[in-house]
């Protein structure tokens, strides 16, 4: 967002104190996770309901979609996030991880934005899934693709080991880096990506409205 560490602190410091923030303390070395309370959701009028406080199960996966939307963020890219997706019907999608398996519902983690391209649907994969599932999921997306629904998948992952499954699974239904159908990065890299860009921007300078 263009300010100091200090501006930061102060920011969190002064939402905290009117609640429309909370905080859950994580391990040593791994800092606080901020998200909305149910007044601070209401007061940014976005039409989503309230998640109950983050379970410590799902930590590691809210911290990793925080730094993907940051990500697009410092890119100028708007996006769509988690709550508003779950709350939207037409980003649920079935899959099937094998002729006799229930049918599931899924919902990508988070839509990145450009103006005058379809979306992008991403996923943030942090530790293996099987490949039946993982196939079944890419081959959604390679439907949304074909149907026009999105311009392509980016998966983040947390590892180099789910990388290399993710882009092995999606050339079975199609999709590969090489056509721009799909891109695989890793969660370091992007984190590295958005320090980078983001010590870029001039202090005090606000990024495009509807970013962040």
């Amino acid at each position: 967002m263009g300010w100091s560490s200090g501006t930061g602190r102060s920011h969190v410091a002064r939402l905290t104190r009117q609640s429309w923030i909370a905080r859950v303390g994580r391990p040593l070395g791994k800092g606080s996770l901020f998200f909305a309370t149910r007044l601070g959701v209401r007061v940014a009028g976005v039409d989503v309901p309230p998640a109950p406080p983050p379970a410590p199960i799902w930590w590691d996966h809210h911290d990793a979609c925080a730094w993907v939307a940051a990500w697009l963020t410092v890119r100028g890219r708007g996006l769509v996030g988690p709550r508003e997706l779950i709350a939207d019907e037409s980003w649920q999608g079935e899959v099937k991880a094998s002729p006799g398996a229930r049918r599931r519902i899924h919902t990508p983690d988070l839509v990145g934005i450009v103006p005058g391209r379809r979306p992008a649907a991403i996923e943030v994969e942090l530790a293996r899934k099987s490949k039946a599932r993982l196939r079944a999921i890419l081959g959604l997306h390679s439907r949304w693709i074909a149907g026009g629904k999105t311009g392509a998948c980016v998966y983040i992952c947390g590892n180099a080991d789910v990388h290399k499954l993710v882009i092995a699974q999606a050339k079975h239904v199609g999709l590969r880096t090489s056509d721009g159908s799909l891109r695989v990065e890793l969660l370091d890299t992007i984190k590295e990506l958005v320090r980078e860009e983001s010590a870029a921007v001039p202090r005090g300078t606000r990024l495009a409205k509807g970013a962040a």
